[in-house]
């Protein structure tokens, strides 16, 4: 499922500026297909800066998302990959899964296959290792 709705919404870099940075190339997939506006991308840093680094999920990845009202047109999901860490705080973070979701249910099964992914240690650490999309590819074939 995963392998489904991250296709051609994976992308990995060698390093960012900054965390806003990783987050404006993390959804730039999701932006040009129409799944979220541009709104959303400046929705989710302000989130941050208000709210502080609650997109941390684990270390070595983070989950920015905003509501689906401040510009999520679809549901969908993608990942920036970077080789070198960026720093969310005092998080260093190699993993960026974008989300967007459309209302406040139809990300409920996507939202359980990225869980089981979050939770297993192996995969994660396979994933930061990756060097490439067939890489990436493999690690989420199986959620």
């Amino acid at each position: 499922m995963l392998e489904k709705i991250l296709d051609g919404n994976i992308q990995i870099a060698d390093s960012v500026i900054d965390w806003k940075e990783s987050i404006k190339i993390a959804g730039k997939p999701l932006l040009q297909k129409n799944i979220i506006t541009e709104n959303y991308i400046t929705a989710m840093i302000e989130s941050i800066e208000k709210l502080g680094f609650y997109v941390i999920l684990r270390e070595n990845l983070a989950m920015p998302h905003a509501r689906p009202e401040e510009g999520a047109i679809g549901t969908g999901v993608s990942l920036l990959k970077l080789n070198k860490p960026v720093y969310y705080g005092d998080s260093k973070v190699q993993l960026v899964f974008v989300l967007a979701t459309k209302d406040a249910d139809s990300h409920m099964e996507i939202l359980m296959k990225l869980v089981e992914l979050f939770q297993d240690d192996e995969s994660i650490e396979k994933l930061i290792n990756s060097k490439n999309y067939a890489e990436i590819e493999k690690i989420i074939k199986k959620y």
